[in-house]
């Protein structure tokens, strides 16, 4: 029988084989590991992608349609693109130092390309554009052509690739807020002028509506018109019709239709109503005016410009019109779209919307976005009612005037109390009925002012709005001991009217106080808000007065005004002669006044108004612009001599002594 050999393997081998099996039985579990790990990846993919996509971590196709060259282009470019970028932002900053802004723009566009789904280089080139460069200009035209370089580069680029990114949204609103609503800028009033031509361009002049209805009824057509323009001329045989005969005239259905309706088929004074006669009535101008004022014409017309307006606004402006619309309706009211607070309320609700829920890198810019709407609402209080006559050659040229808006304050009382119920209502210090207290400081101040605009306003209404207000100041902001202030003690017309007759302290204050009070009603003459005017009058009569009370025992008359009638024909005159004033409104002013102050004035202005209706173009007629009034011969004839003139020398009062009565 033979015998089996044993052997032991040498430890060393040992060792060797048993690490082998080890690696073996590592690699196969790192293997199915690795199995599981891809597979439950891949059924991951969808699940990321749609993330991504929802809180903008890439570019959506689907959403953006075709995407430009550039953009599609740069995506491939990996990391690469990270040196791409930094090389473009230090030439940029290079080329902005040594004033060749235009080449700088373009490397601007190109970082902008290189990183699109980054909210930040959008904000900066917008920046860039609005603030640094555009101060660098010596031209208001120079100076808005870069201002609105930033507005569209956030409107039109940087918010269709970022579309929940609540950063681009506060950089667009602060830009219509701050850099043209406000008085930072030398060149505001011009930017202001500038937006306001362009969108009644597009929108045509506000119309004349005597109820917050109607004037939501104006809008409603833009909104509710057809989206496809084309589809409407081919399927509405009038809107063809109508197209076709203002193809003859060569307008077509877009802003150069716009532009000439905007002009001519203003509802206030036109100036063809005051030129004598039409020149050459066979000309190019006089067809389109006959074609767009023909009665048969107004539905057809008014649908196709209602589509075109939609469409601008639409494509162009980048606006959402049924929002627009409901945050009109819904929320802050009859907004004119031709005020930069308009724009900048209508960014920041629809950013902080829009982007509410979604993952945003800096709350802060949550935060401001928001509070924009208050300072927006704010601002159309004090600067929202808008008065323009348009020059559309020359858009700096126009005529703008920005007056107090009441209607916007109740809108505002509600956005308090309804922000203030969302955000402190958990609060152990918040009241039902107010806006909370991290709110009530500034609102307090803010309902100051609204008292005291609607008391000058006037009116009925307002007057019943002032004193629930005055009420709600009295219960909830007392005294910290717990006793409500003096100044709610009395009454409204105390409240108001003290703070005014502390100004008349002397004889200069006295007069510029009443005198402003005066001008302000013929400028609500003018634009035909007659019972604000007459208000301002009262008040202008009750300053009077009180200043009169204390210069009944001035014997030399120091102290003494000109009687009220003096300073009312004065101010006309001076308001007829100001440059600043659109000679429209000084037409308008003429029209309505009384009898008696035009006969007082007549003999200062007729020259005047000679040389300022030739100076018109073309030429307006005096007899229908600033007719003569009736009468004037026998009111000359009466020597009606108003101004106070030197007391006669008192018999009873001998040289170096003070008389008393």
């Amino acid at each position: 029988m033979s015998q089996v050999l044993q052997y032991t393997l040498p430890e060393h081998l040992a060792a060797r084989q048993a690490a082998r099996r080890r690696e073996w039985s590592i690699q196969l579990v790192a293997a199915l590991v690795a199995v599981v790990t891809l597979t439950t990846a891949g059924l991951l993919v969808d699940p990321i992608n749609k993330i991504r996509k929802e809180r903008q971590l890439v570019t959506n196709p689907d959403s953006l349609g075709t995407l430009p060259p550039d953009i599609a282009l740069v995506g491939k470019l990996g990391t690469f693109r990270a040196l791409a970028i930094d090389w473009a932002f230090i030439r940029a900053e290079r080329l902005k130092e040594e004033g060749k802004n235009y080449e700088a723009l373009e490397l601007h566009k190109t970082i902008c390309a290189l990183a699109p789904r980054f909210p930040k280089v959008w904000a900066y080139a917008a920046w860039n554009m609005a603030y640094n460069i555009s101060v660098g200009q010596f031209t208001p035209e120079a100076r808005w052509k870069w201002v609105r370089n930033g507005l569209e580069i956030l409107r039109d680029q940087g918010i269709r690739y970022n579309p929940r990114s609540v950063t681009l949204y506060k950089e667009l609103a602060w830009i219509y807020w701050h850099k043209i609503g406000d008085f930072l800028d030398d060149e505001h009033m011009n930017y202001k002028r500038a937006l306001a031509v362009d969108m009644e361009r597009v929108l045509g002049p506000p119309p004349i509506a005597l109820t917050e209805d109607e004037y939501f009824a104006w809008f409603r057509k833009i909104v509710d018109a057809p989206r496809d323009l084309t589809a409407l001329i081919k399927t509405d045989p009038d809107v063809g019709e109508l197209v076709d005969r203002l193809d003859d005239v060569q307008l077509g259905p877009d802003l150069t239709l716009l532009e000439f309706v905007a002009r001519h088929l203003r509802p206030e004074i036109r100036p063809e109503n005051l030129v004598a006669e039409e020149r050459e009535p066979d000309s190019l101008r006089a067809r389109r005016l006959k074609l767009v004022r023909d009665p048969d014409n107004a539905g057809a017309l008014d649908r196709l410009l209602a589509a075109v307006r939609s469409k601008v606004l639409r494509e162009d402006m980048k606006f959402k019109l049924d929002y627009m619309y409901k945050l009109m309706v819904e929320q802050y009211g009859p907004l004119d779209w031709r005020n930069a607070f308009s724009h900048s309320l209508y960014w920041s609700s629809y950013g902080d919307e829009t982007c509410r829920g979604y993952a945003n890198v800096d709350a802060a810019d949550a935060m401001n976005t928001a509070r924009y709407v208050f300072f927006s609402l704010n601002n159309l209080i004090n600067r929202g009612r808008i008065t323009l006559y348009p020059d559309f050659d020359d858009p700096f040229s126009s005529y703008l005037d920005m007056t107090a808006d009441t209607r916007f304050i109740p809108y505002l009382y509600e956005t308090y109390m309804r922000l203030g119920r969302e955000q402190f209502k958990d609060d152990p210090r918040y009241v039902e009925g107010t806006p909370g207290p991290q709110y009530l400081t500034g609102f307090v101040t803010a309902m100051h002012n609204w008292i005291q605009l609607l008391y000058l306003e006037g009116g009925e209404n307002n007057r019943e709005l002032a004193e629930n207000f005055f009420a709600w100041l009295r219960k909830n902001n007392p005294h910290p001991d717990g006793s409500t202030q003096g100044q709610y003690l009395g009454t409204i017309d105390a409240f108001v009217m003290d703070e005014i007759l502390d100004q008349l302290q002397t004889y200069r204050a006295a007069t510029a106080v009443i005198r402003s009070f005066v001008q302000r009603a013929l400028k609500q003459f003018a634009l035909g808000q007659t019972e604000p005017g007459l208000n301002s009058m009262v008040l202008a009569r009750k300053c009077y007065e009180f200043w009169m009370i204390d210069t009944r025992r001035d014997i030399n008359d120091r102290r003494k005004l000109q009687p009220p009638k003096v300073i009312f024909r004065d101010e006309v005159a001076s308001f007829m002669q100001d440059r600043n004033v659109d000679p429209l409104f000084k037409a308008r002013l003429w029209a309505w006044l009384p009898l008696e102050f035009r006969r007082m004035t007549w003999d200062r202005l007729a020259a005047y108004f000679e040389e300022l209706c030739a100076a018109q173009e073309p030429a307006w007629s005096v007899r229908l612009a600033f007719p003569e009034p009736a009468g004037m011969d026998a009111f000359r004839q009466e020597g009606l001599e108003l101004e106070y003139r030197a007391p006669a020398r008192r018999q009873d009062v001998e040289l170096g002594k003070t008389h008393r009565d």
